[in-house]
């Protein structure tokens, strides 16, 4: 694979879950950088040859999910159903929707518009998740972006 090759935006945003969702187990002592080659190297797509890829923008969303975490998880909890916690979500599901928001609340509007970042997590759920996930993670992400405007 030549180093030119280049991931799509949805390539990068798989590969933002897959890190993330690895740096979600507090056992585990894996750091971002472990976290980020393991998603290149084998990841949902090994046969693709993306371990020598440097990606900005896969970067900036894996850095900066980890950098507003609080923040993100705050937005998150308010959204969720009595009786539901971050601790009860399926962690692929978390991964998701932590992308998602950070997307919403970080990244410039002209950039990637609040709705596309919804549309991209959805698909997400839908590469990673079930139906059930998928619902309730268009549910989360649609009641954030309506209460914002």
């Amino acid at each position: 694979m030549s180093n030119k090759q280049k991931l799509t935006r949805r390539q990068v945003r798989e590969k933002a879950v897959q890190t993330l969702y690895q740096l979600l187990d507090p056992q585990a002592d894996t750091t971002l950088e472990s976290a980020l080659a393991f998603s290149l190297e084998a990841g949902n797509d090994p046969e693709a040859g993306f371990e020598h890829i440097q990606d900005e923008y896969l970067q900036e969303l894996v850095a900066g999910v980890q950098t507003q975490l609080e923040t993100i998880d705050q937005q998150i909890t308010t959204l969720l159903t009595e009786g539901w916690t971050l601790q009860r979500l399926a962690k692929i599901d978390l991964a998701i929707l932590r992308l998602g928001f950070y997307e919403v609340l970080y990244v410039d509007n002209e950039k990637v518009p609040p709705q596309v970042a919804v549309d991209e997590a959805i698909e997400l759920s839908k590469t990673f998740s079930d139906g059930k996930s998928t619902k309730f993670i268009a549910g989360v992400l649609s009641k954030f972006i309506a209460d914002k405007v």
